[in-house]
């Protein structure tokens, strides 16, 4: 009965998304922290996270991306790493199944959408997580949102993306869990050291798959915040009391323990969802918005700039051309070359009057020859 409830208000807020997006946003987010119906999520996911807006301004691309031959080199990292992901769940199992190829298909879309930053292993069980909710073009069409506007800089050659939100938990620990903080300082345990696969990989890999669709639905609402906000609510869970951390004495024995924090999540677990909704990270959302403003500042100077270093080649191969054309014309060569140039009669009388006298000329066509 309450899911039929929740379903029912979801289908009201879906066929009023424009209205109540941008006049009652209060009520998608609540009703996002209760959690969205599963029958719902590959219809609500792309709209909170904007895809559905992207799909319909490139109505096509996917198509076109999808029917588009890759590159060898990429084919051969995406296809080895496909049995990799959720290899028990049913859609997964088979190398020809739908489940394998769809996946391909996403990742192998993305690297010719994204040919700069290509295919990231991480992103392997995001666009897996995607598809068990939804098509392939809404799922390809997700993951761009995921990497350019949720995690710009998380799939990129330099990880500049993931390496700031890694420095940026230490400061929630220290602020939400200072034991545990301190603990970690203790043994030399960087935040990059346990939580950079939570992060890249949205906690696929790390939590129960129930609660890992909970949490998903407060990242497509709230942004990389939940990821934060999980991932202090984990540290917690493991190393928050005295008796845990005196069972981690040294840097290996707390990375283990960190390592395992699966354990510590139920399969539907409530309680750990009220923990993540109620840490309170007020000071920290200015920091990651200025730091994904400039990550996207950052991409759109590199797309200027390579598409003006695109038209200087494309004009500096028209110049050779031309070039290339006038050095193909016949040409008189030695010490002088006679020039024949009608400059009106007063120039023809004068070379009838100086008879063979040979001139030097220093023409616009000299210049570019010489």
């Amino acid at each position: 009965e309450l899911v039929r409830q929740r379903e029912a208000k979801w289908i009201k807020i879906i066929d009023q998304w424009d209205r109540i997006l941008s006049k009652k946003s209060s009520k998608v987010k609540v009703q996002c922290q209760k959690g969205i119906p599963a029958s719902l999520r590959a219809r609500c996911w792309p709209l909170l996270c904007g895809a559905s807006n992207r799909m319909k301004q490139h109505e096509n691309l996917y198509k076109a991306l999808d029917e588009q031959p890759a590159l060898q080199s990429w084919v051969d990292v995406i296809e080895r790493d496909l049995d990799r992901q959720f290899p028990f769940h049913e859609m997964f199992q088979s190398k020809d199944g739908h489940g394998q190829r769809g996946l391909f298909r996403v990742l192998k879309a993305y690297t010719q959408y994204q040919p700069e930053d290509g295919y990231c292993q991480a992103q392997g069980p995001v666009a897996a997580v995607l598809l068990m909710n939804m098509p392939a073009q809404e799922a390809f069409w997700c993951l761009v949102q995921i990497s350019e506007q949720y995690l710009p800089g998380y799939y990129s050659p330099l990880l500049e993306g993931v390496l700031f939100d890694a420095a940026m938990l230490t400061w929630v620990l220290k602020k939400t869990c200072p034991a545990a903080h301190k603990h970690l300082q203790n043994h030399g345990v960087e935040p990059l050291m346990f939580a950079t696969d939570w992060l890249m990989c949205l906690f696929t890999r790390h939590l129960p798959f129930n609660t890992l669709l909970r949490v998903w639905d407060l990242f497509f609402c709230y942004g990389v915040r939940v990821l934060l906000q999980v991932a202090a609510v984990l540290v917690r869970r493991v190393l928050g009391r005295a008796e845990q951390r005196k069972q981690c004495q040294g840097q290996m024995e707390t990375l283990e323990r960190l390592r395992g924090v699966k354990e510590q999540v139920l399969e539907e677990d409530d309680e750990f969802i009220a923990e993540v909704k109620l840490l309170n990270l007020i000071g920290f959302e200015g920091s990651i918005l200025l730091f994904q403003d400039k990550q996207r500042q950052r991409r759109e100077r590199e797309r200027m700039e390579k598409e003006e270093e695109r038209l200087k080649k494309k004009r500096e191969k028209e110049l050779e051309k031309e070039r290339e054309k006038e050095r193909r014309k016949p040409q008189t060569r030695g010490k002088s070359f006679q020039v024949q140039k009608e400059k009106g009669s007063d120039d023809v009388a004068h070379l009838a009057k100086t008879g063979s006298q040979t001139l030097r000329y220093s023409g616009p066509y000299a210049e570019s020859y010489f």
